[in-house]
């Protein structure tokens, strides 16, 4: 869509009286395409792609808004204003309005504005350490305008289609006349974005980013605008040859087994146990290990089962959503960690809590549920709308089964987890290894003024129990009780209460309790919890349980019985909102001569759960796959949501829907040519002749996709142990830089050191190299022993017993990095607490203006937010900041001198990538991808990897000592060398 030539309503469209300085923009766009699954580039070449609304501001003055969808224009000044190369354009994620703005002016395909031009807010605010999304921003800066809430509702409403139904006469999109308080209300939204974006500038206005960052920045825009071109015909093929090998396997598995469903684990399962192996997962490492000692005609279905398991074609799947006209993939990267939003993405029978009980995801709502989200930051449980959304899938699923889990979710959705006394953090199932803690409850902040007092709730409970509804007309509450011990307990509850009461003995021994009636509330009489029940005293309710239908177990646990299974789930509900666990246990119903005994409910409650979670014997594993389905995605403002499946409640997390280039499946095949050149053409039937397992062969060939320009070739070259070389350099570890200035076998060198073992016995397979190599990956910013089983320490043959003498001995073999740790603690500390300055090793710690900053050797800062002084678990002095917390939301954050090492030489690294990836492009060198610190470069025939390697190698001007190396090759396509 081209300007339109018309002028807008009440805008001034005289020439301006000075020329134009700057220009402030906010835009409201409408695309068929899903922005968070295609991509910003190939979401503006949607022939439907069209700007709604046009915010902006000329030089901070007054706010504009041009209402395109109903015919306005923007004025001939501000559209000249766009190209014109003495104007900065400012907005907050400003590549969304650059790359917008290209395809509204015209620009042919693969051009877009000239990103020198312009400036980001978000890349600002991220430089100051706050949060990056403009409400965000807004509410921790307190800024007096901030965006406004409803607008991801009317985003929803204007900005994407619609779901033909017959209310809406089967239209597919919303436009402004369906709806005109919602479109009037959806401009001042456009407006309040300008204002907020303006704000926060006026606000940093005293902290600016440097000027070596905002090049930095263009270099980034430049790598995504290029793109990196993607081999289609491969991508295409490989998907046909999986869903080949898909159907191809799982009819063998059914032949062999008679299964009516191969995939399913349960119905495997079975199988086995039937065929005399049984097995409580099918997991990737259990069936690995079954397959050793199983009978021969079960290893071949085991084996065919594993092979299966490897099926996946998700990343070639979002390749060919993402994929522009260009055929390149473009907007891969985000400068300044931005955090991408996720998908929740689990089967639809796995359950959300709403205040009317737990609804299947699968459930037909009456438009958005309200569900109970859950904040990691405060262990808060709350109710609000959680859209719920789905889509197909296909590809692997992971199913964690446990006493306290039952879960089936996609690869990528994450979950809290911690490890041992370490905080929660959010981490992607595939990632979730050995015995990690889950959080199972909650305290729910209740916004319903209670219906009972204390006193009526313990009624309630007794009555529940063993109250009935006397007869007569007066309709009085009565008790039958035989045990002396519930006797005297309801005597001594109603004499507190002050409630009048008769008391008569049946010739049965029972003794008769009766109420008077309207002495008491009338709501207490039902033998039926509701699920109002939730926003009552927790603590009262389950302390009088235990005089009832509870009974107390241990001093941390009860048992409540029940036979109504409605009751059993509100009350295994209820404790999970009150910072308890429970599990519902159930007695199947039977005949005991002539007498029906109902079915019964046993729910094991067990107190003080909260916050701390509950250790898991199981990973999650790979059961089922391939997967061919709708997943759901529940979207809430925290991050994390109570969720339910067979009867066990947990809390779950979000999931990243974006293509992960920085977590690629390695390329180990000797023939990776060979295999490539059969998938692209198409030919199963050499596949599978040549390959044993055709789906781990296209998992190998998913880097291969990415290929250069014909005519051309990539060169790939990244660091040597970067983060290595510089902390040694930095804390002034000696022995280290004389490792890196030779050999640069840092592995071999530290074990030497800490084993004190001459360097020339340790090989590369030797026990002594792998101990080296998994401490230097595990203890250089302050790990311990839960820092080595993290990292694997276990699985890889170390011994519990072995892991703290390593800590001991890579702590004395580098002394000086020790220091460095506790020195920059102390520097911290004494910034934070006397408002001052100081320094050590060079870097400046500076605590004004309610932030503490950290100077790098480039002269770049880091920011933290509010700092102040706490004292820690170990009764030390600590840092508290205010920042992003794992489960991405705003939170108090306790730092310390490790972390901060941490901070710092990851920080320091960045700087050196940067500096290297500048150099090379002002030598002409076309970057189209960076992975953590690679670099791959779009280059012609004649230039050598070692010409790439000795640009990245030079050492920056403000890091003299420090001694880099860069290593490199070239290839046709993308590969690990």
């Amino acid at each position: 869509m081209r300007a339109s030539k018309h002028t807008a309503e009440g805008v001034n469209t005289a020439p301006s009286a000075a020329p134009i300085k700057s220009l402030s923009l906010d835009l409201e766009t409408y695309s068929s395409v899903e922005l968070g699954k295609s991509g910003l580039y190939k979401y503006v070449e949607s022939p439907d792609f069209e700007i709604l609304l046009f915010g902006y501001s000329v030089d901070g003055g007054e706010i504009q808004v041009v209402d395109l969808a109903s015919g306005e224009s923007v004025p001939p000044e501000i559209v000249a204003a766009l190209t014109d190369d003495t104007v900065i354009k400012w907005a907050f994620n400003a590549n969304f309005e650059r790359i917008c703005l290209s395809k509204w002016l015209g620009l042919p395909i693969g051009q877009y504005l000239d990103p020198r031009l312009w400036r980001c807010t978000m890349v600002w605010s991220a430089y100051m350490g706050l949060p990056l999304s403009l409400e965000g921003a807004g509410a921790v800066l307190g800024l007096e305008k901030q965006k406004l809430s409803e607008g991801k509702d009317l985003i929803r409403y204007f900005c994407q289609p619609c779901k033909p139904t017959a209310a809406n006469g089967q239209r597919t999109r919303n436009l402004p006349s369906h709806a005109p308080d919602k479109w009037a209300a959806f401009k001042a939204y456009n407006r309040r974005d300008v204002e907020t974006e303006l704000s926060i500038q006026q606000k940093l206005a005293k902290f600016p980013v440097p000027e070596d960052e905002w090049r930095n920045y263009i270099l980034d825009q430049k790598i995504n605008d290029r793109g990196i071109r993607l081999d289609m015909d491969l991508v295409r093929e490989a998907v046909c040859c999986d869903e080949r090998a898909r159907v191809e396997l799982t009819s063998a598995m059914r032949k062999l087994t008679n299964v009516e469903n191969p995939n399913s684990v349960a119905q495997m399962k079975v199988w086995l146990a039937e065929n005399g192996l049984a097995t409580d997962t099918l997991g990737k490492p259990a069936v690995k290990e079954l397959i050793k000692t199983a009978p021969e005609n079960l290893r071949k279905v085991l084996a065919l089962r594993q092979d299966l398991a490897k099926s996946s074609v998700k990343k070639y799947k979002a390749m060919e959503n993402a994929v522009c006209d260009d055929s390149r993939l473009h907007g891969m990267f985000q400068f300044y960690g931005a955090n991408r939003t996720g998908r929740f993405c689990l089967t639809g029978d796995h359950e959300i809590l709403t205040p009317h009980g737990w609804r299947r995801l699968d459930s037909k709502f009456n438009g958005w549920p309200i569900a109970a989200q859950y904040d990691l930051t405060n262990n808060q449980i709350t109710f609000a709308k959680c859209p719920v959304h789905s889509f197909e899938y296909k590809g692997d699923m992971y199913e964690w089964q446990g006493k306290r889990i039952s879960q089936i979710s996609t690869p990528e959705h994450r979950n809290p987890v911690a490890y041992h006394k370490k905080d929660f953090e959010m981490r992607m199932v595939v990632q979730i290894k050995g015995h990690p803690r889950i959080l199972i409850c909650g305290q729910y902040k209740s916004e319903i003024p209670r219906n009972f007092t204390d006193d009526e709730i313990r009624l309630l409970v007794a009555y529940q129990a063993d109250g009935i509804a006397a007869g007569g007309r007066r309709n009085s509450l009565a008790f039958r009780l035989k045990k002396d011990r519930k006797i005297e307990r309801m005597r001594s509850l109603l004499d507190r209460m002050g409630l009048p009461y008769k008391v008569s003995i049946h010739k049965d021994g029972v003794t008769c309790i009766r109420v008077e009636p309207d002495s008491y509330n009338s709501r207490i009489k039902t033998k039926q919890f509701g699920w109002w029940l939730i926003n009552e005293n927790a603590d009262v309710f389950f302390d009088e349980l235990k005089y009832w239908d509870g009974h107390v177990q241990t001093k941390n646990s009860s048992q409540y019985c029940t036979t109504n299974r409605l009751n059993a789930e509100i009350v295994a509900t209820f404790a999970h909102l009150s910072g308890r666990a429970a599990l519902i246990n159930t007695v199947p119903a039977r005949r005991n001569g002539n007498a029906n005994l109902s079915e019964a409910y046993y729910v094991e409650i067990w107190e003080n759960a909260r916050e701390v979670g509950i250790e898991i014997r199981s990973a999650p594993q790979k059961q089922y796959e391939p997967f061919m389905g709708r997943v759901y995605c529940l979207e809430t403002t925290t991050g994390c949501f109570l969720v339910r499946r067979d009867k066990k409640i947990w809390v779950t997390g979000n999931s990243s829907k974006v293509i992960n280039i920085q977590n690629l499946p390695q390329n180990h095949l000797p023939d990776l040519e060979q295999a490539r050149s059969l998938v692209k053409s198409g030919n199963f039937t050499a596949l599978t002749m040549l390959y044993d397992s055709v789906p781990a062969v296209l998992s190998e060939l998913i880097r291969t996709a990415f290929i250069p320009k014909p005519g051309l070739k990539f060169i790939v070259a990244d660091f040597s142990a970067i983060e290595a070389r510089v902390i040694a350099w930095l804390a002034g570890e000696t022995w280290r830089n004389e490792v890196f200035a030779s050999h640069g076998k840092i592995y071999e060198a530290s074990a030497s050191r800490m084993f004190h073992v001459p360097i020339e016995e340790i090989t590369k397979g030797s026990p002594l190299r792998q101990k080296g190599k998994i401490a230097e990956l595990a203890l250089g910013y302050g790990g311990s022993v839960g820092a080595l089983k993290a990292m694997g320490a276990i699985e890889m043959g170390l011994s519990e017993e072995e892991l703290r003498p390593l800590v001991t001995a890579w702590r004395s073999a580098n002394p000086n990095i020790v220091k460095l740790w506790w020195d920059v603690d102390k520097a911290a500390v004494t910034a934070v607490r006397e408002r001052t300055t100081s320094s050590t090793h060079g870097i400046r710690f500076e605590c004004k203006s309610g932030m503490l900053f950290i100077t790098l050797p480039s002269g770049r800062r880091l920011a933290y937010v509010k700092p102040r002084i706490d004292i820690n678990q170990f009764g030390s002095d600590c840092v508290i900041y205010e920042g992003v917390g794992p489960a991405k939301k705003w939170e108090r954050i306790e730092t310390y001198g490790p972390k901060l090492v941490e901070n710092i030489v990851q920080a320091i690294s960045r700087d050196i990538l940067c500096y290297a990836m500048g150099r090379l492009d002002s030598a002409g060198f076309s970057i189209v991808m960076s992975v953590h610190d690679e670099v791959v470069l779009e280059v012609a025939n004649g230039v050598s990897p070692e010409e790439v390697c000795r640009i990245m190698a030079e050492t920056p001007p403000w890091a003299k000592g420090l001694l880099l190396r860069a290593d490199g090759y070239d290839c046709t396509y993308y590969k690990k060398d």
